[in-house]
């Protein structure tokens, strides 16, 4: 096995610190649902400007009121993710240079790319029931056929949208 000069963490440490992770969360709450806990958050916002709004939807009815573990769980994304990015070795920008070559680097244009990318998926993710993350995550976790099929449908569409959103330039990328 050839060692790689990619800015990565190794493969090794990483898929042993996802199993940890994964592991402490069906050991300490169950299976991981989703990442939609700001939706628990909002469900207790509703509660106390609009109470009979929020009684009234069957989505906040269904969710778990504010201070549950699903607001922990979207804190601790964060956290993983400024941690990784201060430990990741190379500096971490929000402008990818694939972006800039194809789009420039107007701030503007990628902010509201990554709002209408974000809202596709949030869309998405409320026609599909839930979030579809969730499935993957906790469903292969399991092996679920679900969970597992859903984790290639996932990865072979994002290498799509990749394509397209960068224009063919595959070849292109640093």
């Amino acid at each position: 096995m050839s060692k790689s000069n990619a800015p990565y963490w190794p493969i090794l440490p990483s898929a042993i610190a996802l199993a940890g992770i994964m592991v402490f969360i069906f050991a300490s709450f169950g299976p991981p649902a989703s990442s939609s806990g700001f939706v628990t958050t909002l469900k207790g916002f509703f509660l106390e400007v609009a109470p009979d709004y929020a009684e009234g939807k069957e989505h906040y009815r269904m969710m778990p009121g504010p201070g549950s573990w699903l607001m922990a769980f979207v804190l601790g994304m964060a956290a993983g993710g400024f941690i990784g990015g201060r430990s990741f070795g190379q500096t971490v920008t929000d402008m990818p240079k694939a972006w800039e070559k194809c789009y420039g680097s107007s701030r503007g244009k990628r902010y509201l790319a990554t709002f209408i990318g974000g809202f596709l998926i949030l869309f998405g993710a409320r026609l599909a029931g839930g979030c579809t993350l969730g499935l993957f995550l906790s469903g292969s976790t399991q092996l679920a056929i679900s969970g597992l099929y859903f984790g290639a449908v996932i990865f072979s569409v994002a290498m799509l949208t990749t394509r397209i959103v960068y224009k063919h330039r595959s070849h292109d990328h640093d």
